[in-house]
C-alpha cells in the first residue's frame, strides 16, 4: 500500500517494527529516524477519521512530549481513503510493567532501585496531568499505556484511542481493560456510548502507581477471608481495597510477603486511600494527576539510602530499611547490585568488639518483693456487729439442739420446733454481707496482684537483656564462621547446577504471554500479585494456596510449567553463572555488614537494656508494694471474723 501525508506526499514505509490488532508500525526513513507510521489493518470508519484528524491539528509539542501524538495523517494514494498517521518514535523504551514487574526489572532494568521507580512513578504522573490539562481524557488506562526509558522518561501510546475534545465535540474511548476499570464502570456492559472523566482516569493513575511504588501488586488482589472466590472485577466494583485501613471490614487483606502503604508517606497512603475507596466514586472526588506529582516530587527529596545495602533506597521517615526486613523475612530480592567481585576483608576485629560485649553487667534476677516491713491496720467489725454476735456454729449448735429437746421433752411441739430449727440453722447471720464484702475485697486484691506479678517479672526481669546477650552470641559465632559458610554456598552452587539452569531458563517465560486455560488477564494479575510471574515461579502449593485457583486450575499452570520444563537442554559445560556468584557474594557481604553494625551496637544496646530494666524496678518497686499490702491487708480484715468468733 502505497501513502501519502495530507498533503499529498509520498510516505514510503520503512521496516516494520511493530504490529498489533489495530494496526501495524513502520519507520520510515525519508523522516527521519524519530518518526514512525502507524498502518490500520482495515479502513477507518467516518467517526475515526475526524478523529485523527482533530488529534493532528490540536496536537502541540507538550503534547509529543510526553505521548506518540499523531503529527499527521496518511493516505491512500487513489482514493485518498485515510488508513493511518505519523507519530513519534519511542527509542529505547520499555513498557512500564516492565519496571514495576520485579521478574522483568531484574532482566530489563537490573541496575534500577526504588528511587528510580519513584521518578518514574512521579514521571507518570505528570504525563497525566499534560494529557487531562488539554481537557483531553485516556480513557483505556493498562499496563500497556505507559513506556519508560533507561533515564525514567515516560511516554503514552495508543493515543487514538484517547477520548479527545475539540471545539466542544467528544470522540469517545470506547474500550477497556477490565482490572484496569473504576468500580462504577465495572458492570456496564460496553464502553460504547460512554463519556469517561478525568476522575475516570485517576482511578487508573493510581492503579498504575500502586504498581510501580508497591512492586507490582495489584491493589484489589488479596487474600479474601469470606465464602467462595473474589474474582478481580468483582473486588474492584465492590471497593475491596486490600491493603486499605479498613480492609478487614471488607473480608480482605494484603497478600503474604508484600509490600505495603505503610512503607509510603503518609500523604501517598491517603491519596491511594482516597483513589480506591467510596469516596473517590464521586465526581472528582480522586486525587488528580497534578496531586500525585505534588506528593511523589516531596518524596523524591526524602529518600534515604540504607546503611546496610546502598542498593536500597527507602523513604526517609521509616525507622528501618523495608527492603532488608522483606530479604531477611520473605527472602525476596527485589532490587540486586551489579556487583561480580570477590567479597574483600572488613578489617573488622569480632574479639575485641566481644570483649566491650562482656564489660556489661546483667541486671540479674527479678528481685524479691519485701513484704515485711508493710503496715497493717485491722479493720474492726462495726459495733452493731460485735453486739451480740453468735456465729454460725452457735446457730447450728443452737437448731439441732432444740430439735433433739424437743423429741424429748415435749414431741407435740415438734413440728414447731422444726421450723424454729430450719430458721436458725438455714438463715444468714447479720454480719454476712460485711463478710462477702471483705472476701470480694480480698479476691480483687490477690487478682490485681497477680496480674502484675506477671507484668513485674516481664518488664523488671532480664528477659530482653539475655535475650539480646543470646542474639550478639549467634551472630559473633556466625561471624566467626563467616567464610566457611560462603564457600559451603558456593559449593552448592556447583551442587545444584542443574537446578540453576532449570530456573534461569524457566525464568525467561512469563505468564502474561501465554494462552492458558482457565487463566485469563484478571487471573494473571492476582498471581503476579502472589508473587508468580514467571514459569519458575510456579509450583501447585503456591498456586492452590490463591484463593479462586482450585485443583484443576493449578494443574493447568503447573503442567504449562512442565510443559516447557521438557523444552530446557541442561549444559554442564557452562559452569556456575558468574552472576550467581556475585549474587551470593552480595548476600554474604550484607550480611556481614548487618552483622558487624550489630556487633558494633551490642555495647550500648546491652548498656540501655539494663538501665532500662533497672529503672523499671526502681519505678514498679512501690508498686508491687502496695499490691502485697492491700492483698495482706484483706486477709486481715477477713480474718476478724475468726478471731471474733
Amino acid at each position: 500500500m502505497d501513502l501519502v501525508d495530507s498533503k499529498g506526499r509520498r510516505v514510503p514505509k520503512g521496516v516494520k517494527i511493530g504490529s498489533g490488532g489495530e494496526g501495524v508500525v513502520y519507520e520510515v526513513p525519508t523522516l527521519g529516524n524519530d518518526i514512525v507510521a502507524k498502518v490500520y489493518h482495515q479502513p477507518v470508519s467516518v467517526v475515526k477519521q475526524a478523529k485523527l484528524q482533530a488529534m493532528v491539528a490540536v496536537g502541540n509539542d507538550k503534547l509529543r512530549k510526553i505521548a506518540a501524538w499523531p503529527m499527521e495523517t496518511l493516505h491512500t494514494t487513489g482514493d485518498k481513503q485515510l488508513r493511518g498517521f505519523l507519530m513519534p518514535k519511542l527509542t529505547d523504551f520499555e513498557p512500564i510493567h516492565h519496571l514495576y514487574s520485579p521478574s522483568h526489572r531484574k532482566q530489563r532494568f537490573p541496575d534500577k532501585n526504588w528511587a528510580f521507580l519513584v521518578y518514574a512513578a512521579r514521571n507518570v504522573a505528570a504525563a497525566f496531568e499534560a494529557i487531562h490539562s488539554h481537557g483531553h481524557v485516556i480513557g483505556d488506562v493498562n499496563p500497556n499505556l505507559v513506556f519508560v526509558t533507561g533515564n525514567s522518561i515516560v511516554k503514552l501510546i495508543d493515543c487514538d484511542s484517547f477520548q479527545i475534545v475539540v471545539n466542544g465535540k467528544f470522540y469517545l474511548c470506547e474500550v477497556g481493560v477490565p482490572h484496569f476499570t473504576p468500580p462504577e464502570l465495572q458492570k456496564l456492559p460496553s464502553f460504547r456510548g460512554v463519556r469517561r472523566t478525568r476522575n475516570h482516569d485517576n482511578f487508573g493513575l493510581a492503579l498504575l502507581l500502586f504498581h510501580i511504588l508497591l512492586m507490582g501488586r495489584h491493589p484489589f488482589s488479596g487474600v479474601f477471608a469470606g465464602q467462595g472466590d473474589m474474582p478481580l472485577e468483582k473486588s474492584i466494583a465492590e471497593f475491596r481495597y486490600a491493603f486499605g485501613r479498613n480492609s478487614a471490614a471488607k473480608g480482605m487483606r494484603p497478600p503474604p510477603n508484600s509490600m505495603t502503604p505503610e512503607m509510603l508517606p503518609a500523604v501517598i497512603a491517603g491519596l491511594f486511600e482516597r483513589a480506591f475507596t467510596e469516596p473517590g466514586a464521586h465526581p472528582e472526588g480522586r486525587p488528580q494527576a497534578k496531586d500525585w506529582v505534588v506528593a511523589l516530587d516531596a518524596l523524591k527529596s526524602q529518600l534515604f539510602s540504607c546503611t546496610h545495602n546502598p542498593v536500597h533506597k527507602y523513604f526517609a521517615g521509616l525507622v528501618s530499611c523495608p527492603w532488608c526486613v522483606q530479604e531477611q523475612g520473605s527472602g525476596n530480592f527485589f532490587f540486586i547490585a551489579l556487583n561480580t567481585g570477590a567479597v574483600g576483608q572488613s578489617g573488622f576485629n569480632v574479639e575485641s568488639v566481644w570483649a566491650k560485649i562482656l564489660l556489661i553487667d546483667t541486671p540479674g534476677p527479678v528481685p524479691e518483693i519485701n513484704i515485711n516491713g508493710l503496715q497493717i491496720k485491722v479493720k474492726p467489725l462495726p459495733p452493731a456487729l460485735r453486739r451480740g454476735k453468735i456465729s454460725i456454729m452457735q446457730k447450728k449448735q443452737a437448731a439441732v439442739g432444740l430439735v433433739l429437746g424437743s423429741l424429748v421433752f415435749a414431741p407435740k411441739l415438734l413440728l414447731i420446733a422444726l421450723a424454729v430449727a430450719g430458721y436458725l440453722f438455714f438463715s444468714k447471720p447479720k454480719d454476712f454481707a460485711e463478710r462477702q464484702a471483705r472476701q470480694a475485697a480480698l479476691t480483687i486484691a490477690k487478682q490485681h496482684l497477680a496480674v502484675l506479678q506477671k507484668q513485674w517479672q516481664l518488664e523488671a526481669g532480664s528477659g530482653s537483656f539475655q535475650t539480646k546477650f543470646n542474639e550478639l552470641q549467634s551472630l559473633k559465632t556466625a561471624y566467626e564462621n563467616w567464610a566457611d559458610l560462603l564457600h559451603l554456598e558456593k559449593e552448592k552452587l556447583h551442587q545444584n547446577l542443574y537446578d540453576a539452569q532449570l530456573q534461569k531458563f524457566l525464568n525467561n517465560f512469563f505468564l502474561e504471554s501465554f494462552n492458558i486455560p482457565g487463566v485469563g488477564a484478571a487471573r494473571k494479575v492476582i498471581l503476579a500479585s502472589f508473587g508468580i510471574e514467571t514459569a519458575a515461579d510456579v509450583t501447585l502449593e503456591k498456586v492452590v494456596r490463591i484463593k479462586g485457583f482450585g485443583d484443576d486450575l493449578a494443574r493447568e499452570i503447573v503442567g504449562w510449567r512442565k510443559g516447557l520444563e521438557k523444552r530446557f537442554l541442561f549444559d554442564a559445560s557452562k559452569g556456575v553463572d558468574p552472576a550467581d556468584v556475585a549474587a551470593v557474594n552480595q548476600r554474604f557481604a550484607l550480611q556481614r555488614k548487618q552483622s558487624e553494625a550489630s556487633l558494633l551496637a551490642g555495647p550500648e544496646d546491652l548498656r540501655q537494656l539494663r538501665g532500662q530494666i533497672l529503672q523499671k524496678r526502681a519505678e514498679f518497686l512501690p508498686v508491687m508494694q502496695g499490691a502485697y499490702q492491700r492483698v495482706l491487708q484483706a486477709e486481715a480484715d477477713l480474718a476478724v471474723f475468726e478471731v471474733e468468733a
